[in-house]
Protein backbone atom coordinates (compact mmCIF):
# COMPACT_ATOMS: atom_id res chain seq x y z
CA UNK A 1 0.00 0.00 0.00
CA UNK A 2 1.71 3.00 -1.40
CA UNK A 3 0.87 5.93 0.69
CA UNK A 4 2.91 8.91 2.19
CA UNK A 5 1.22 11.26 4.40
CA UNK A 6 0.56 14.88 3.32
CA UNK A 7 0.86 17.34 6.90
CA UNK A 8 -1.20 20.13 5.16
CA UNK A 9 -4.58 20.27 7.17
CA UNK A 10 -8.10 21.61 5.31
CA UNK A 11 -11.24 23.69 6.14
CA UNK A 12 -14.34 21.89 5.28
CA UNK A 13 -16.50 25.10 6.19
CA UNK A 14 -18.20 26.45 2.86
CA UNK A 15 -19.79 29.71 3.61
CA UNK A 16 -21.53 29.69 0.04
CA UNK A 17 -23.72 27.21 1.48
CA UNK A 18 -23.91 29.22 5.15
CA UNK A 19 -23.47 25.91 6.67
CA UNK A 20 -23.78 27.50 10.42
CA UNK A 21 -27.83 28.15 9.31
CA UNK A 22 -28.11 24.88 8.07
CA UNK A 23 -26.03 23.10 11.03
CA UNK A 24 -28.60 25.18 13.29
CA UNK A 25 -31.74 24.72 11.26
CA UNK A 26 -31.80 21.36 8.51
CA UNK A 27 -29.03 19.14 10.18
CA UNK A 28 -31.84 16.55 11.30
CA UNK A 29 -33.73 16.86 8.43
CA UNK A 30 -31.18 16.91 6.11
CA UNK A 31 -28.75 14.22 7.45
CA UNK A 32 -32.43 11.61 7.48
CA UNK A 33 -32.89 12.48 4.04
CA UNK A 34 -29.91 12.12 2.45
CA UNK A 35 -28.60 8.95 4.57
CA UNK A 36 -31.75 7.54 3.00
CA UNK A 37 -30.47 7.15 -0.30
CA UNK A 38 -28.45 4.37 -1.55
CA UNK A 39 -25.55 5.48 -4.80
CA UNK A 40 -26.79 3.19 -8.14
CA UNK A 41 -24.69 4.77 -11.38
CA UNK A 42 -26.12 8.49 -10.56
CA UNK A 43 -27.09 9.75 -7.53
CA UNK A 44 -28.49 13.70 -6.86
CA UNK A 45 -28.66 15.08 -3.20
CA UNK A 46 -30.33 18.74 -3.04
CA UNK A 47 -30.59 19.86 0.37
CA UNK A 48 -34.55 19.56 1.20
CA UNK A 49 -34.68 22.18 3.85
CA UNK A 50 -34.34 25.35 1.37
CA UNK A 51 -37.30 23.34 -0.46
CA UNK A 52 -38.98 23.59 3.06
CA UNK A 53 -38.18 27.16 3.40
CA UNK A 54 -39.37 28.37 0.23
CA UNK A 55 -43.02 26.56 0.84
CA UNK A 56 -42.81 28.03 4.08
CA UNK A 57 -42.27 31.81 2.47
CA UNK A 58 -44.72 30.71 -0.03
CA UNK A 59 -47.45 30.11 3.07
CA UNK A 60 -46.90 32.97 4.44
CA UNK A 61 -47.10 35.51 1.37
CA UNK A 62 -50.54 33.77 0.68
CA UNK A 63 -51.65 33.98 4.70
CA UNK A 64 -50.57 38.22 4.17
CA UNK A 65 -52.12 38.73 1.12
CA UNK A 66 -55.45 37.08 2.70
CA UNK A 67 -54.69 39.65 6.22
CA UNK A 68 -54.08 42.51 3.80
CA UNK A 69 -57.57 41.80 1.51
CA UNK A 70 -59.57 41.62 4.69
CA UNK A 71 -58.32 44.73 6.40
CA UNK A 72 -58.20 46.74 3.14
CA UNK A 73 -62.24 45.69 2.26
CA UNK A 74 -62.77 46.50 6.28
CA UNK A 75 -61.03 50.16 5.77
CA UNK A 76 -58.44 49.55 8.20
CA UNK A 77 -55.71 50.05 6.14
CA UNK A 78 -54.16 53.44 5.36
CA UNK A 79 -51.61 54.86 2.50
CA UNK A 80 -48.72 53.99 5.08
CA UNK A 81 -50.44 50.94 5.88
CA UNK A 82 -50.87 49.81 2.50
CA UNK A 83 -47.08 50.60 1.83
CA UNK A 84 -45.70 48.66 4.52
CA UNK A 85 -47.32 45.60 3.33
CA UNK A 86 -46.31 46.14 -0.15
CA UNK A 87 -42.96 46.20 1.31
CA UNK A 88 -42.97 43.20 3.55
CA UNK A 89 -45.10 40.97 0.84
CA UNK A 90 -42.12 41.75 -1.56
CA UNK A 91 -39.39 40.78 0.94
CA UNK A 92 -41.46 37.88 1.05
CA UNK A 93 -41.86 36.47 -2.32
CA UNK A 94 -38.19 37.28 -2.71
CA UNK A 95 -37.04 35.17 -0.10
CA UNK A 96 -39.61 32.38 -1.15
CA UNK A 97 -37.65 32.19 -4.74
CA UNK A 98 -34.21 32.66 -3.51
CA UNK A 99 -34.65 29.68 -1.46
CA UNK A 100 -36.33 28.15 -4.37
CA UNK A 101 -33.77 28.87 -6.96
CA UNK A 102 -30.63 27.80 -4.23
CA UNK A 103 -32.50 24.25 -3.82
CA UNK A 104 -32.31 23.73 -7.19
CA UNK A 105 -29.01 25.35 -8.54
CA UNK A 106 -27.37 23.51 -5.29
CA UNK A 107 -26.69 20.03 -5.04
CA UNK A 108 -24.32 17.10 -4.45
CA UNK A 109 -23.99 14.39 -7.43
CA UNK A 110 -22.46 11.16 -6.92
CA UNK A 111 -21.81 8.55 -9.22
CA UNK A 112 -19.37 5.21 -9.46
CA UNK A 113 -16.74 7.27 -11.65
CA UNK A 114 -16.75 11.31 -10.15
CA UNK A 115 -18.47 13.43 -7.30
CA UNK A 116 -19.48 16.75 -8.55
CA UNK A 117 -20.81 19.55 -6.06
CA UNK A 118 -22.61 22.79 -7.38
CA UNK A 119 -23.25 25.86 -5.42
CA UNK A 120 -26.15 28.20 -5.13
CA UNK A 121 -24.01 30.12 -7.90
CA UNK A 122 -23.34 27.62 -10.23
CA UNK A 123 -20.00 27.09 -9.44
CA UNK A 124 -18.97 23.41 -9.93
CA UNK A 125 -16.42 21.14 -8.29
CA UNK A 126 -16.07 17.79 -10.30
CA UNK A 127 -12.95 15.25 -9.31
CA UNK A 128 -13.22 11.50 -11.06
CA UNK A 129 -12.17 9.09 -8.10
CA UNK A 130 -9.19 7.78 -10.24
CA UNK A 131 -7.46 11.70 -10.03
CA UNK A 132 -7.98 11.73 -6.80
CA UNK A 133 -4.80 12.37 -4.98
CA UNK A 134 -5.17 13.05 -1.26
CA UNK A 135 -8.51 13.23 0.67
CA UNK A 136 -9.20 14.48 4.27
CA UNK A 137 -12.11 13.19 6.33
CA UNK A 138 -13.34 14.38 9.98
CA UNK A 139 -15.65 13.79 12.28
CA UNK A 140 -16.72 15.57 14.93
CA UNK A 141 -19.48 16.83 17.06
CA UNK A 142 -20.35 20.64 17.70
CA UNK A 143 -21.88 22.52 20.95
CA UNK A 144 -25.17 20.92 20.50
CA UNK A 145 -23.60 17.39 20.48
CA UNK A 146 -24.94 16.86 16.97
CA UNK A 147 -22.62 14.80 15.01
CA UNK A 148 -21.62 15.86 11.56
CA UNK A 149 -18.54 14.57 9.23
CA UNK A 150 -16.85 16.07 6.54
CA UNK A 151 -14.85 15.31 3.02
CA UNK A 152 -11.82 16.70 0.36
CA UNK A 153 -10.99 15.35 -2.34
CA UNK A 154 -7.92 16.69 -4.05
CA UNK A 155 -6.39 16.29 -7.31
CA UNK A 156 -3.36 16.76 -9.16
CA UNK A 157 -1.60 19.96 -8.27
CA UNK A 158 -1.46 22.31 -10.48
CA UNK A 159 2.35 22.48 -12.40
CA UNK A 160 4.14 24.96 -10.25
CA UNK A 161 1.74 25.71 -7.85
CA UNK A 162 0.87 24.07 -4.75
CA UNK A 163 -3.13 24.06 -4.79
CA UNK A 164 -4.92 21.80 -7.41
CA UNK A 165 -7.64 22.25 -9.81
CA UNK A 166 -9.77 19.49 -9.10
CA UNK A 167 -10.87 19.13 -5.65
CA UNK A 168 -14.06 19.02 -4.04
CA UNK A 169 -15.56 19.43 -0.37
CA UNK A 170 -18.60 17.27 0.94
CA UNK A 171 -20.37 17.93 4.41
CA UNK A 172 -23.06 15.75 5.56
CA UNK A 173 -25.46 17.84 5.33
CA UNK A 174 -24.80 18.12 2.27
CA UNK A 175 -25.21 15.05 1.15
CA UNK A 176 -24.79 11.22 2.23
CA UNK A 177 -21.32 10.78 0.90
CA UNK A 178 -20.72 7.17 2.47
CA UNK A 179 -20.26 6.08 -1.04
CA UNK A 180 -17.53 8.10 -1.86
CA UNK A 181 -15.65 6.89 1.59
CA UNK A 182 -16.12 3.36 0.10
CA UNK A 183 -14.43 4.29 -2.88
CA UNK A 184 -11.61 5.22 -0.75
CA UNK A 185 -11.70 2.49 1.32
CA UNK A 186 -11.57 0.13 -1.92
CA UNK A 187 -9.01 1.63 -3.34
CA UNK A 188 -6.79 1.77 -0.01
CA UNK A 189 -7.60 -1.95 0.52
CA UNK A 190 -7.02 -3.07 -2.71
CA UNK A 191 -4.61 -0.88 -4.36
CA UNK A 192 -6.59 -0.16 -7.22
CA UNK A 193 -9.65 1.78 -7.99
CA UNK A 194 -13.20 0.07 -7.87
CA UNK A 195 -14.08 -0.72 -11.79
CA UNK A 196 -17.44 1.34 -12.68
CA UNK A 197 -19.89 -1.77 -14.17
CA UNK A 198 -18.24 -4.66 -12.30
CA UNK A 199 -21.00 -5.60 -9.71
CA UNK A 200 -18.08 -7.44 -7.69
CA UNK A 201 -16.45 -4.65 -6.88
CA UNK A 202 -19.30 -2.04 -6.16
CA UNK A 203 -21.06 -5.26 -3.88
CA UNK A 204 -17.40 -4.96 -2.07
CA UNK A 205 -17.89 -1.14 -1.57
CA UNK A 206 -21.40 -0.99 -0.15
CA UNK A 207 -20.29 -3.84 2.27
CA UNK A 208 -17.61 -1.33 3.12
CA UNK A 209 -20.20 0.86 3.88
CA UNK A 210 -22.63 -0.77 5.41
CA UNK A 211 -20.53 -2.32 7.79
CA UNK A 212 -18.54 1.03 8.54
CA UNK A 213 -15.45 -0.11 7.53
CA UNK A 214 -15.30 2.46 5.15
CA UNK A 215 -15.79 5.40 7.37
CA UNK A 216 -13.13 3.70 10.14
CA UNK A 217 -10.58 2.93 7.76
CA UNK A 218 -11.11 6.89 5.69
CA UNK A 219 -10.81 8.16 9.34
CA UNK A 220 -7.76 6.30 10.35
CA UNK A 221 -5.67 7.28 7.16
CA UNK A 222 -6.93 10.41 6.33
CA UNK A 223 -4.65 12.98 5.01
CA UNK A 224 -2.67 10.38 3.08
CA UNK A 225 -1.89 10.39 -0.89
CA UNK A 226 -2.25 8.36 -3.85
CA UNK A 227 1.57 8.09 -5.02
CA UNK A 228 0.08 7.36 -9.10
CA UNK A 229 -1.33 11.16 -8.79
CA UNK A 230 1.26 12.61 -6.72
CA UNK A 231 3.09 15.02 -8.84
CA UNK A 232 3.85 17.24 -5.49
CA UNK A 233 7.16 18.46 -6.00
CA UNK A 234 8.09 16.94 -2.32
CA UNK A 235 7.55 13.63 -3.96
CA UNK A 236 10.63 12.75 -4.87
CA UNK A 237 12.65 14.06 -1.75
CA UNK A 238 9.86 12.25 0.41
CA UNK A 239 10.66 8.83 -1.55
CA UNK A 240 14.60 9.05 -1.11
CA UNK A 241 13.85 9.40 2.61
CA UNK A 242 12.00 6.51 2.92
CA UNK A 243 14.65 4.76 0.93
CA UNK A 244 17.63 5.25 3.00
Amino acid sequence: MQQIRDSKEYSYVDNAFLGPLLSAFGRSFLSKRNRGKSTGKKNIHRMGFLLVAAWGFFIASIVALIIFIVDFSRGWLNSGGIIAFIAAELVIIFSCLLFYVWYRNAYVEITRTYVLRRTFLRFVEKIEYRRIRKYGYHERYDHNNNFEDGLYLGGPLVEGHKYSAESVELHSNWANFGYVLGQLAFRILNERWAEPESDEDQNLIQEYVSSGRAREICLEQSGFVFLENDNSPYKDSSEEDSSN
